[in-house]
């Protein structure tokens, strides 16, 4: 995936990242093809595998944009609890909704799972959160994230947010509460993880 910084490049990227969207509201993913995108981009085919090696590099492409929109959010938070956190990443999803409902239809959300593991760090980072997450603790939070933001939006997000929020902070807790107490399933992970290294080791 291009990565540089020339206008042009970025500007192409984005009609690319549009006409994907576009067409996946017309027909299936899987149906959709590379030809079909440079064209309603009005764009050779050649540009596009300049710019992206696949269509999946275009969906990976437009959930950095939606993550680095996520990550402001998360670093403007004056207290971030473990509800807060839940209930923004709730919020920003459902208001983009649309997307997160066609990367469930086509099967592709083991890309956002994957985003949300990489980000998950970028989010620790923001917070200047100090706690040790290994990389199996996030794999773990991410997968729980991921699926029950998946599950929420199968039964059409009857849940209230907040009290979706208060759910999540019960069972997933690497973050500190509203006490600056750490807790709950994922803190479980976290040590679980940490006693296998040092076995290892």
């Amino acid at each position: 995936m291009y990565s540089g910084t020339n206008p042009s490049a970025i500007r192409s990227q984005k009609w690319i990242r549009d006409s994907l969207l576009q067409l996946l509201e017309e027909k299936p993913y899987k149906k959709i093809s590379i030809k079909e995108i440079s064209d309603k981009s009005d764009l050779a085919r050649q540009t596009f595998y300049q710019l992206f090696d696949s269509k999946e590099e275009i969906i990976e492409y437009h959930l950095d944009s939606l993550f680095q929109e996520y990550l402001l959010e998360v670093q403007n938070l004056e207290v971030a609890t473990t509800v807060e956190l839940a209930r923004i990443y709730f919020v920003f999803f459902q208001n983009n909704g649309e997307f997160i409902n066609q990367l469930i239809q086509n099967d592709l959300i083991h890309i956002l799972n994957q985003k949300f593991f990489f980000y998950l760090g970028e989010i620790h980072t923001v917070l200047h959160h100090t706690l040790n997450i290994t990389e199996y603790a996030s794999a773990f939070i991410s997968s729980g994230l991921v699926g029950i933001l998946v599950y929420w939006f199968k039964q059409n997000r009857q849940m209230p947010i907040d009290q979706l929020a208060v759910l999540i902070s019960d069972i997933l807790s690497p973050f500190p509460n509203s006490k600056g107490e750490s807790g709950g399933v994922a803190a479980f992970a976290c040590n679980v993880a940490a006693e296998e290294a040092k076995k290892r080791s």
